[in-house]
């Protein structure tokens, strides 16, 4: 009977005790050999070594971030493996920012890293875009300007969402992209962790396990992530592994809400409407919400008009009949689909923030959230019996491809 021939590893630590220690927990599995610590050097030593996995010391190398990134890049098939102690925590937040695969506490039995090395070496890669059961819908809400409520509509209806699936396994994330950043984890009173930017550059992390355990939870079981503190890190991460971030997130959630409300680069807001189910434009009803809007849709028109965008329908929020400003007066104006009224519910939407709560968790009869039901339903793909817009606004609007928008408002004011 024939043996698999064994493994070869390859560490990178500038530590000979690490090397040794690493080749005692490996003896039964393979030979370790010692890699330089330089990103193009071990980059070139992966392609001569052709490893089973490549081991990157993060407690006592400056670079080691580099180290595997390089790698990661390089050679996306091969496993990286960050050697740490959980003692120091900060090494093992490194780590997981610059997207290995698992992390072995040296503190830890020999076992624990033997355990690693045979799983990582027996795991067959899945394609990136398999979806293990789950093929989910993404939703994308859109802020005519700052301040029309996107982050609270987004909050609220992912909460009431997840919760309307739960009974059927069904689960939901809510991806806050929108501007100020971070309001929905301060509205859901959830600390995420693992930002946007981190998701994406541990996108070959993923599967189940690592979804469960490191996207942040809200109390009722809602999956979140926010953009990073510091902006300027989006720009380390490109428009296509971002939108690769939304396709794998399909595969463990049936829905995904995107919050880009406030979010200014509307060439990422293109990519990300391409890459939804639906869309909806969230207005307050007054002529410079609706002014604002106009100039968004604009901006967004494909130069192709061909160009995959889904219909974008239109949420009028914070509506008061005593503006003189109608929601169906709205939608005709801008030409899209009126999708939900919500009513003006400040105060206590104020109020439930203030008590550390949403509105649909804590007066689920109140207006505001009674009209969300509609929504839920909508994206639950059920056919629901709430009040749902007037007759003049479902007969006077059709759906409108945004390719096809004329901006008119102006010249018909």
């Amino acid at each position: 009977m024939s043996t698999a021939p064994p493994l070869r590893f390859l560490c990178a630590s500038p530590d000979a005790a690490r090397h040794d220690w690493l080749r005692r927990a490996l003896a039964d599995a393979g030979a370790v050999d010692a890699a330089p610590c330089e990103a193009a050097a071990l980059v070139a030593r992966i392609g001569e070594t052709a490893p089973a996995i490549v081991f990157v010391d993060f407690s006592v190398n400056a670079d080691a971030s580099a180290l595997a990134q390089a790698a990661r890049e390089a050679y996306p098939d091969v496993p990286i493996v960050a050697l740490g102690t959980l003692a120091t925590p900060a090494s093992a937040l490194t780590a997981l920012r610059a997207g290995v695969r698992d992390f072995a506490d040296v503190d830890s039995p020999p076992a624990d890293v033997l355990a690693i090395a045979q799983r990582l070496a027996a795991e067959r890669p899945a394609p990136r875009g398999e979806s293990p059961s789950r093929h989910g819908k993404v939703t994308v809400l859109l802020g005519a300007r700052v301040g029309v409520g996107v982050s609270t509509l987004a909050a609220n209806l992912a909460v009431s969402l997840h919760r309307r699936g739960a009974s059927a396994n069904r689960s939901t994330a809510l991806l806050d992209l929108g501007l100020p950043a971070a309001d929905s984890a301060l509205l859901l009173d959830t600390r995420s962790e693992l930002h946007f930017v981190d998701a994406v550059r541990n996108l070959r992390r993923f599967d189940e396990t690592f979804v469960t355990t490191a996207f942040a939870r809200h109390a009722s079981g809602l999956a979140l992530t926010t953009l990073p503190a510091d902006l300027a890190e989006m720009r380390a991460i490109s428009f296509a592994s971002a939108m690769s971030l939304l396709t794998r997130l399909r595969a463990y959630f049936d829905h995904q809400i995107v919050d880009l409300g406030g979010f200014t680069n509307t060439e990422f807001i293109g990519e990300t409407l391409r890459a939804a189910d639906e869309a909806w434009l969230v207005c307050d009803p007054n002529v410079a919400s609706a002014v604002s809007a106009l100039s968004l849709l604009d901006a967004l028109r494909p130069a192709d008009d061909d160009a995959a965008f889904p219909t974008i329908g239109l949420v009028v929020n914070k509506f008061d009949a005593a503006l003189n400003f109608g929601a169906d007066q709205m939608a005709e104006r801008l030409r899209l689909p009126l999708v939900a009224v919500l009513p003006e519910r400040a105060q206590a939407l104020g109020r439930a923030v203030n008590q550390g709560r949403l509105l649909v968790e804590s007066a689920e009869r109140d207006p505001y959230a009674r009209a969300l039901l509609p929504l839920v339903a909508r994206l639950h793909g059920e056919t629901s019996e709430a009040p749902t817009p007037g007759p003049k606004a479902r007969t006077r609007n059709t759906a409108m491809n945004i390719g096809q928008f004329l901006p008119n408002f102006l010249k018909r004011s």
